[in-house]
């Protein structure tokens, strides 16, 4: 593989991942198989596991639950600073320490679920996009 123009890093190899589900080889074509629907009930699930990491409650809990994991969970349970763990110098060093990497994660964390979801979208767009095409072609 050859490099960029920009001398920025090549693109990835991708492959298929083995018993991925919904992926597989295509014996007629010899490309790969996809099963549309498949995946968008692994995007569905998905989508099910962000909507309960932002906070959102089951049906069968309170609307108040955040419960593990969730932004709101990370966000109380990191923010850990000089103050809760104590004022003697290594403790005191620890918690600033705690403080410094708690700003940069609990941001980070939201915005790994943004992304995440904007991949769950794009992978909808392709398989839409691919049927849509499909369904207008000649064949």
């Amino acid at each position: 593989m050859s490099r960029p123009a920009d001398n920025g890093s090549p693109a990835p190899e991708l492959e298929l991942p083995a018993h991925f589900p919904g992926l597989g080889d295509d014996a007629a074509t010899g490309g790969p198989y996809v099963d549309h629907t498949e995946l968008r009930r692994i995007v569905g699930r998905l989508r099910t596991k962000l909507d309960s990491l932002r906070g959102s409650a089951p049906a069968s809990m309170s609307a108040t639950y955040s419960g593990p994991g969730t932004i709101g969970e990370v966000a109380g349970m990191g923010n850990v600073g000089p103050q809760e763990t104590g004022q003697w110098e290594v403790a005191s060093s620890f918690g600033a320490n705690t403080e410094q990497a708690y700003t940069v994660l609990d941001p980070s964390y939201g915005k790994l679920l943004d992304h995440v979801e904007q991949w769950a979208d794009a992978v909808e767009k392709a398989i839409a996009n691919y049927e849509r095409f499909h369904q207008d072609s000649s064949a």
